[in-house]
């Protein structure tokens, strides 16, 4: 099975307005007829939440909507989505200047997480005339 990269031609950074990341929770957590809930750790791999939001043209609100239904199954598939709190940075040495290339570019990490849609889907409000807010959830898996 080939997994499918999140389209180029939307935007590959999340807004910072509306965007969280969680930790993974793997605890399961029962109930108790009197006292504190009993608590212990159910799986070492859960997955991590994360909240995202994107401003999107009718060009990419369709390109969404087409990834969505074609690129993974009506949001049902994993994909690989950029890395929003790493990919795109500079590589630093020890002392925090900028590792370069031989021609004196700078190196520059790329990295792609794992994710798949979340429970509540996709979801578009009307920012103006030809700009839409897109919502929606991913589960970075481990």
């Amino acid at each position: 099975m080939t997994v499918a990269f999140w389209p180029t031609d939307l935007p590959q950074r999340v807004l910072v307005e509306g965007y969280s990341e969680g930790v993974g929770d793997g605890r399961l957590r029962q109930a108790m007829d009197a006292g504190p809930p009993k608590m212990r750790r159910r799986s070492s791999a859960a997955t991590r939440p994360v909240r995202a939001r994107l401003w999107v043209d009718f060009d990419g609100m369709a390109r969404l909507k087409r990834f969505w239904a074609e690129g993974v199954a009506g949001g049902s598939l994993p994909f690989l989505f950029p890395d929003q709190t790493v990919d795109g940075l500079a590589l630093l040495t020890d002392d925090s200047s900028q590792l370069l290339t031989e021609s004196g570019a700078p190196l520059i990490i790329t990295s792609w997480w794992l994710v798949m849609f979340g429970q509540e889907g996709l979801a578009f409000d009307a920012q103006g005339p030809a700009l839409f807010g897109a919502s929606f959830g991913l589960d970075i898996l481990p």
